[in-house]
């Protein structure tokens, strides 16, 4: 990961898109299996309202519906085919494109902007992207520890979670950078955003300076001059704004 890794704005661009996917649904799973568990015990029944036992069990078909679809996402992400995922679903290819295409375009879309569209007087938008793909460092702490401290044969391990992540490469996250410094410059539905380019540019002259130095590239190193330079550029626009 860069220097830039605890941004929150842009931690994400330090994982790869397929360890993001598998993180949200390693999120879901966990959420699914805590209500699952709140529902053994028999301490309550005697107050239960008649019908509350089969509500909480709809709750729980409810929650695993958001289980599979997120595993769609993860197998797309992946690059498994329609086909693969239809076979499993026991539904023809062409069924499981039209059900869960849209989830899977929305992802896409929600990896570049994290946030619904918002008029520029509103002070805060809703987030379209799944908490645990925005802040995917802290969530992969708190699924370690729990996975540690639920399941007994990982009760020794240090990061049963996120230590079998699939892994980023330099050039998969330059790919994501330049992805996103697009996204921001033609993106039409918000204002321009200095601080958040800037954040960007930042990211893409630490990963330049990364391949300068493992590829022995001299332009690379030119590059990420270019970045660095543009990034104090965009900082003192920003600044400026804030005035």
């Amino acid at each position: 990961m860069t220097d830039a890794e605890h941004d929150p704005d842009s931690e994400r661009y330090g994982y790869s898109r397929t360890a993001l996917a598998r993180l949200v649904l390693s999120s879901e799973l966990r959420e699914l299996a805590d209500s699952a568990a709140g529902g053994v015990a028999t301490t309550h029944d005697m107050w239960a309202h008649p019908g509350e036992v089969v509500g909480h069990a709809l709750d729980l078909v409810r929650q695993a519906q958001e289980v599979l679809a997120r595993a769609v996402v993860y197998e797309r992400q992946k690059g498994t085919s329609w086909e693969a995922i239809g076979e499993q679903l026991d539904v023809k290819k062409q069924s499981a494109h039209e059900r869960y295409k849209p989830l899977v375009e929305e992802w896409k879309v929600a990896l570049q902007e994290p946030f619904h569209p918002a008029p520029p007087e509103q002070p805060v938008r809703n987030r379209l992207l799944h908490d645990a793909a925005y802040a995917p460092t802290a969530a992969g702490r708190r699924l370690d520890q729990w996975v540690r401290e639920h399941i007994p044969a990982h009760r020794e391990a240090d990061h049963p979670v996120t230590g079998h992540l699939p892994i980023l490469t330099t050039a998969e996250e330059l790919v994501q950078v330049l992805d996103a410094i697009n996204h921001l410059y033609h993106d039409t539905r918000t204002p321009p955003d200095p601080a958040g380019r800037a954040r960007l540019a930042e990211r893409k002259a630490a990963l330049m300076e990364r391949i300068a130095v493992e590829d022995g590239r001299p332009e690379a190193a030119e590059q990420a001059a270019e970045a660095r330079a543009r990034a104090a550029q965009l900082r003192a626009e920003a600044d400026g704004a804030a005035q």
